[in-house]
């Protein structure tokens, strides 16, 4: 994906000592530019070079009209009368931005004065370049917890975060201390989700089916806790604790930001049974620099194991969770334990048109995407990135289904006109997808985990990645999607459509059934029944 033509855009940035050489293509006659922060802007001479529509800036990063930059965020911009017009950067560019960052380390190398650049989505739908400007200081003690002290109320909000953390952290060592027969108890908890769902549903059916419910006492903790705000958070946290120092085992499925706080207990087991299977997007460790964890005040870091799908994947989970190696167990994802059961399948099928009738003998193409935005309160879909008359067309030729599974932190519900009622619907509130994957005949996602399990059904997937490039620039990932094989890479609606229309959506053998163990035994056996020490 390309800029537009004539688009006015970044094309080349480098450094020579203190100097910051940028390269700028721009279809018309100006003689500066200006960098633009929310307190302060500078204009920057341009000097046009031999090739067209291209100039040349120099800054001296240490001589901005006779000073540096301050702890400011700046922006590239044209000036049009009394408004500013963004510059674009180009997206090759873009992917090199974060080898740019410049330390300048002074004074007894106590204090360093920082650049580093980053991305950003513009009104215009393009992507920008900002350059982040911080004078940083040797912090002594990285292990405390580092809270913002901008102003008088950000000292007072973190002060009193940061009081009741430790707080909360002391009454949990009290309340362990006071339950000390934890061995046979165990806690399945999500922060992120509600229902219990996927990996952990499936752990806890696995320990009924086995009777080990009889003998330990399974308790459950279910909320959405990262939608709420700070505060109310803790005070939910303060009745947790409670539940938590209780157990000898606790298994999470998602980022759970209480074990930031809670030393826990050596005779407490913290299992993270990753809701991914193999995620695009880079989480955890692997966003360090970008807003990723602090460097100790982890929750990732507190966990005893960390379940995976397959060996390939542990290199991927340490870079995530910032554990060593020997923690993180290729058992499989237990949500998979019944993927290939014949009988099982037939099953879920059978339910699955006796509920939904008008799915039976058609074609089911199966619409599952990620979410855009950067936090979960944040979560959305582009839905009109979706032209349902398109769809509807070309489903109605294939006598499908375009069957439409939302990611669950999407509170928006999409909106079908009636007239395409018959061929387009919405599947988002159906609790399993893995019980769709058996029906479907084509997997459509973009950047989504969903792709390990279904690649394993030897079905097509297309991928609909109309933002592969913004997407991955501001999301940061750990591969280039183009670099997968398993998929077909669509960038255009039109794209995704000439694919559907001639895809053959038969029905294909597994090619994994005789290769998968059950991951509800192996951590069943090896870590609650045995114990690994």
């Amino acid at each position: 994906m390309e800029n537009q033509a004539k688009n006015n855009c970044i094309k080349d940035i480098y450094w020579e000592r203190i100097f910051l050489n940028i390269t700028f293509k721009i279809y018309e006659e100006i003689q500066q530019i200006y960098l633009v922060s929310t307190q302060e802007q500078y204009s920057i001479p341009l000097e046009k070079t031999e090739t067209q529509y291209q100039y040349q800036a120099k800054i001296n990063i240490t001589n901005i009209a006779g000073k540096m930059l301050e702890n400011q965020e700046y922006r590239f911009k044209i000036k049009r009368g009394e408004d500013y017009e963004d510059l674009t950067i180009d997206y090759s560019l873009a992917y090199q931005l974060e080898n740019l960052s410049k330390v300048y380390r002074y004074y007894r190398e106590i204090y360093a004065y920082t650049i580093n650049f980053d991305v950003e989505k513009l009104k215009n739908e393009q992507i920008g370049c900002v350059l982040i400007s911080r004078y940083m200081k040797l912090n002594k003690k990285p292990r405390m917890y580092c809270f913002s002290n901008q102003s008088a109320k950000s000292i007072v909000k973190d002060t009193s975060f940061n009081f009741m953390a430790n707080t909360m952290n002391i009454l949990y060592k009290f309340f362990s201390f006071l339950h000390q027969n934890k061995s046979k108890k165990i806690l399945l908890m999500s922060e992120t989700r509600t229902p219990m769902s996927g990996n952990l549903l499936a752990l806890d059916q696995r320990l009924k089916e086995r009777g080990i419910d009889k003998e330990y006492k399974i308790s459950y903790s279910f909320s959405t806790t990262l939608q709420e705000g700070k505060m109310h958070i803790m005070f939910k946290w303060f009745k947790l604790i409670w539940v938590m120092s209780k157990q000898g085992f606790i298994f999470v499925d998602d980022y759970s930001p209480i074990f930031k706080y809670i030393d826990i207990s050596p005779k407490t087991k913290l299992i993270q049974v990753w809701h991914a299977g193999v995620g695009f997007k880079s989480v955890g460790y692997a966003r360090f620099g970008f807003g990723g964890p602090e460097p100790y005040q982890s929750s990732h870091r507190k966990y005893d194991y960390a379940i995976v799908g397959e060996e390939a994947l542990i290199p991927v989970y340490e870079e995530v969770f910032g554990i060593t190696k020997d923690k993180i167990l290729p058992y499989g994802l237990a949500r998979m334990d019944h993927f290939f059961d014949k009988e099982n399948i037939e099953k879920i099928k059978d339910n699955l048109y006796k509920q939904f009738p008008n799915l039976k003998g058609r074609k089911v193409i199966l619409f599952a995407p990620t979410f855009r935005g950067r936090r979960q309160a944040k979560a959305y879909y582009p839905y009109d990135k979706l032209d349902f008359a398109k769809i509807y067309e070309v489903c109605k030729q294939k006598n499908a289904v375009f069957m439409i599974k939302m990611h669950p932190f999407i509170q928006e519900k999409v909106e079908i006109p009636k007239e395409y009622a018959d061929h387009i619907q919405d599947f988002s509130d159906y609790t399993d997808i893995n019980d769709l994957y058996y029906i479907a005949n084509v997997l459509i996602t973009d950047y989504s985990s969903s792709v390990y399990e279904y690649s394993k059904l030897n079905k097509p997937i297309l991928l609909y990645t109309f933002d592969l490039d913004d997407y991955q620039l501001i999301n940061r990932v750990h591969k280039n999607v183009k670099e997968y094989e398993f998929a077909t890479v669509c960038c255009t609606l039109e794209e995704l459509l000439e694919q559907l229309e001639n895809l053959p959506m038969e029905e294909k053998q597994n090619r994994e059934v005789d290769k998968y163990k059950m991951a509800s035994d192996l951590i069943i056996d090896n870590i609650i029944l045995k114990g690994k020490e």
